[in-house]
């Protein structure tokens, strides 16, 4: 089945989970997580997440690069990429896995649209 969704779904950067087979509902970058604001910005959300029975994979690896992230998020496929940084300024960046468009939302916009 995994084959035929890679088939179907697949594009020149990667997966595109369908949103009903996903094995996450969103994937959560935190970008430069060496600095402590945006470490506990990014743990903020990702708890919050949790506690609404939001399914998220949480990439808080600081050794990786943010080109090493978003290639990897890209190549993973799920449906929306959250992305907490010092850039977003407290706010996170939203972006759908098939689009080329984001937005900065707050956290209660973010868990609105996922519970939508």
């Amino acid at each position: 089945m995994i084959g035929t969704l890679v088939e179907i779904y697949g594009d020149e950067k990667g997966l595109n989970w369908p949103k009903l087979v996903a094995p996450y509902q969103v994937h959560l970058l935190a970008l430069n997580n060496q600095d402590e604001g945006v470490a506990k910005a990014a743990d903020k959300v990702y708890e919050s997440l949790l506690s609404e029975n939001i399914e998220v994979l949480y990439d808080d690896r600081v050794e990786a690069s943010t080109g090493a992230k978003f290639n990897d998020a890209d190549l993973i496929g799920i449906p929306v990429r959250l992305v907490v940084s010092p850039k977003t300024q407290n706010q996170i960046e939203w972006k759908e896995r098939a689009s080329e468009q984001a937005e900065i939302l707050d956290l209660a916009q973010v868990i609105k649209r996922l519970k939508a």
